[in-house]
């Protein structure tokens, strides 16, 4: 292989692209661990792409649409590694959204770019099964591990024009996510209590899921369900009990019980901690 050949373009921040902050760039370093040299790095405007000698680039967590003149400047293709199973959860948050939807299953698509959000033909991909419990870091460290090692196996494919890609299965089935905005973690209690807590784990970092607790602004970190047996039905976050050492805030169906919390300007801390110091603002 020749050294122009082993030239990569890399569009994507994979730190930036969920919005926490303990993210490292596993897919870009395994690339280069492979052998591969990055000869850019575009983690913003597409305006920033240079004159390159790269034959093929590799796309991760860019969050933007490439128009047609970027990609016809790699002859080889632009290949992108996605965490979902194409054709579901096309777009930006796929991690986000199957924590949120609580799937079984989910992994990496490993595809070559078209014109059309994530609609190109896949090379590979491969799925991960879930427990329910994982995090947004977690999940997110699973799938670019995946995504690493499927992109660095079928790099050198792409290379020498022996990769197999493949029309999507089922387009019609797509399925799309949206951009999430700061507003989205505002928590809506008339939700169910299971629903909160799956976005208490899909927005962990940012946007975070936020909310009052009688006029205490806070952020919610971790959290679980305890059914209610009470005829208090009522959701709200003025709806609170605070019962035994525990932080109760009533739902449209159950109890959420805060494990962790975040007050404004204020470290992360967990409920005994956070009750020594507000309880009697909660009373």
């Amino acid at each position: 292989m020749s050294n122009r050949l082993k030239k990569i373009v890399f569009f994507g921040n994979e730190k930036l692209a969920t919005g926490l902050i303990n993210v490292q760039p596993v897919i870009k370093d395994a690339i280069k661990n492979s052998g591969f040299e990055i000869e850019q790095e575009i983690t913003g405007s597409i305006d920033s792409v240079k004159s390159h000698d790269s034959q093929v680039a590799v796309l991760a967590a860019y969050g933007r649409i490439l128009p047609k003149r970027i990609l016809e400047q790699f002859p080889l293709g632009i290949i992108n590694v996605h965490p979902s199973l194409l054709p579901h959860y096309r777009g930006t948050s796929p991690i986000e959204q199957a924590i949120i939807d609580g799937v079984k299953k989910t992994g990496v698509s490993i595809m070559r770019l078209t014109e059309d959000m994530d609609e190109g033909p896949l090379l590979r991909q491969e799925s991960i099964i879930l427990t329910g419990n994982e995090t947004k870091q977690e999940l997110t460290e699973l799938l670019q591990k995946l995504g690493a090692k499927l992109i660095v196996q079928e790099l050198p494919n792409v290379i020498n024009n022996k990769s197999k890609f493949r029309r999507q299965p089922h387009p019609e089935r797509a399925t799309y996510t949206k951009k999430i905005n700061k507003s989205d973690g505002l928590i809506n209690w008339n939700k169910s209590a299971h629903e909160l807590v799956r976005e208490i784990r899909a927005y962990a970092g940012w946007p975070g899921s936020r909310t009052t607790l009688n006029s205490i602004s806070v952020t919610i970190t971790k959290a679980h369900t305890i059914p209610n047996t009470s005829k208090q039905k009522s959701p709200g976050d003025m709806n609170i009990l605070v019962k035994e050492g525990r932080l109760m805030v009533q739902t449209s169906t159950d109890y959420l019980c805060i494990d962790s919390i975040k007050p404004d300007s204020k470290k992360e801390m967990s409920t005994k901690a956070f009750l020594a110091g507000y309880d009697k603002y909660l009373a």
